[in-house]
């Protein structure tokens, strides 16, 4: 690594991130609760915004030279049955995607979704679960490193409650996002690679966005699932956390490794 992981640097990236989306968002008057009814909307929302705090999240991890750390686990733990947790949250992707009306939903609807959730998918990754994660691990132990992570990827979606969405609905969104950030935590460390949530992550919204344009609601088999990715979820993290903490990775160590 280039500069050495802190907490500090963790919570400046994801401020200036923050910043970045915002302002896009201020800029073209953009309102959350319609992001999925139009093209337009997904290029002004998510495309323009999203693919910005992208490149700048590439930037970031070239200049501190944490995209090994950020992208890969140093060793993989679990068990085969903590990969229910992921496993379930792909399972409500399918079913999302099942419940669509596809006769209402444009190719070209579908084209600029893709680009735009595939930024999704990594922005809020690499911000939450990539960087955040070196740079906590740079200053805490990990018990505090899963919980500092899952805050911030809450605290991100508040910003929803500045552009249009209800605060009731925003806590609701911040509480789930919490919770689903702890699979996405356990899928990390159990396969080694934050690469996996990269692309659960794009498809989830994909699904859940396409099905809201497609004017229906989201299927209700999907509620079981979600719960059923927190509660083992949870479980496999108290597990996980007894394996003791994680090296954090260090200017030095990573010279030693060349």
């Amino acid at each position: 690594m280039k500069i050495k992981p802190s907490a500090a640097i963790a919570v400046g990236l994801f401020v200036v991130y923050c910043v970045i989306v915002s302002g896009v968002w201020a800029i073209v008057g953009f309102d959350y609760d319609t992001v999925a009814d139009s093209v337009q909307n997904v290029r002004e929302g998510i495309v323009v915004p999203i693919g910005l705090g992208a490149a700048y999240l590439a930037v970031a991890a070239t200049v501190l030279g944490w995209w090994r750390p950020s992208l890969f686990e140093r060793v993989r733990v679990g068990s085969g049955w903590m990969f229910v947790a992921p496993v379930a949250m792909v399972g409500v992707v399918v079913l999302n995607l099942a419940t669509a009306e596809w006769d209402d939903v444009s190719g070209e609807f579908l084209l600029w979704l893709a680009i735009g959730t595939a930024f999704v998918g990594f922005s809020e990754e690499m911000l939450t679960r990539g960087l955040a994660i070196v740079g906590f691990r740079g200053s805490m132990p990990e018990r505090w490193v899963w919980l500092a992570s899952c805050a911030m990827f809450a605290v991100l979606h508040s910003l929803n409650a500045f552009f249009g969405q209800g605060v009731g609905g925003t806590l609701q969104q911040m509480v789930f996002a919490f919770a689903a950030g702890i699979a996405f935590y356990v899928t990390r460390r159990i396969t080694g690679t934050i690469l996996v949530t990269m692309v659960i992550h794009m498809l989830w919204d994909f699904s859940t966005i396409t099905v809201d344009h497609s004017g229906n609601d989201a299927s209700p088999g999907g509620s079981f699932l979600i719960l059923i990715a927190v509660v083992v979820g949870i479980v496999a993290l108290v597990k996980i956390l007894k394996t003791g903490d994680v090296e954090p990775d260090t200017v030095e160590s990573s010279a030693a490794s060349r």
